[in-house]
């Protein structure tokens, strides 16, 4: 798979009819619908329309605006790992198209059945199997890769095995976020608390290290209550991102100001 892209895309299909009636999944802050192709080499397949929930509307133009930059971040640390990988690792990641309906505005992408979630952008990582282990350590591959500036994480979607071809297994992922020194990459983009977080949660495993020691932050704080959504913050918050900042936050992301820096536990959580 090296030798091709590690994009998933709608092909040539433009078009799409969205089933309102259908509501198949809803993260943090989108609604996800079924839908169907129209045209195009997806004709007739069928889709997922994801839509902004009203409360997370006013963060829509600036998640899109760097939506797609960080798809392709992701996609070209992918193709990077799939020269690379263990066969039947390798890594495709979905990249959608915006398309209008009437006045909504849906993110359009090919239906992913029997959907996990690996980690989150707030640290939090999934550790039941080979397959979670694969994705925790292409996380931390990606900060290798970046020179220690940003993760690709937030990654969810489905394991696609097959028992008959090894070489046909692969992840197919969707709606990665990437956390940034400089976070540049949007309201999902938790800055250096989210590199650290991933990093007080993350052992390296197996897959971790293939080619030489691959670098980590020299210290890493866990600075948010963990759980499996994706955490949002707008551009306002990016102070409070940064590690000089001595906030942490709690599962409805207030800011907790903790002023001893070896205080680690918990009870103000």
């Amino acid at each position: 798979m090296s030798s091709s892209s590690a994009a998933r895309t709608n092909l040539t299909s433009q078009s799409v009819i969205t089933h309102r009636d259908q509501l198949v999944g809803k993260g943090s802050f989108r609604l996800v619908y079924a839908g169907t192709y129209v045209g195009g080499n997806r004709n007739a397949q069928e889709a997922v329309c994801k839509q902004f929930k009203p409360h997370c509307s006013h963060l829509e133009d600036y998640y899109y605006s760097n939506d797609f930059r960080i798809i392709d971040k992701a996609v070209d640390y992918a193709e990077d790992w799939n020269g690379m990988c263990e066969v039947g690792k390798e890594i495709l990641v979905t990249r959608g198209n915006v398309m209008n309906a009437g006045r909504a505005k849906y993110m359009v992408e090919p239906l992913i059945r029997d959907f996990t979630r690996f980690t989150s952008n707030n640290g939090w990582i999934r550790y039941d199997g080979d397959a979670e282990l694969a994705m925790e350590a292409y996380c931390h591959y990606t900060y290798h890769r970046s020179g220690g500036r940003l993760i690709v994480c937030d990654l969810q979607g489905r394991y696609r095995y097959n028992s008959y071809r090894q070489n046909k297994c692969r992840f197919e992922l969707t709606d990665p976020a990437i956390c940034s020194r400089d976070r540049q990459y949007g309201p999902t983009d938790l800055g250096e608390k989210g590199i650290e977080s991933f990093f007080a949660n993350h052992e390296c495993n197996r897959f971790c290290n293939w080619d030489g020691y691959w670098q980590r932050p020299r210290s890493a704080r866990a600075w948010f209550k963990l759980n499996q959504g994706t955490s949002m913050f707008g551009s306002d918050s990016t102070h409070l991102l940064l590690t000089c900042n001595t906030a942490r936050f709690n599962a409805s992301l207030q800011p907790i100001y903790d002023d001893n820096e070896d205080s680690s536990d918990d009870d103000s959580w």
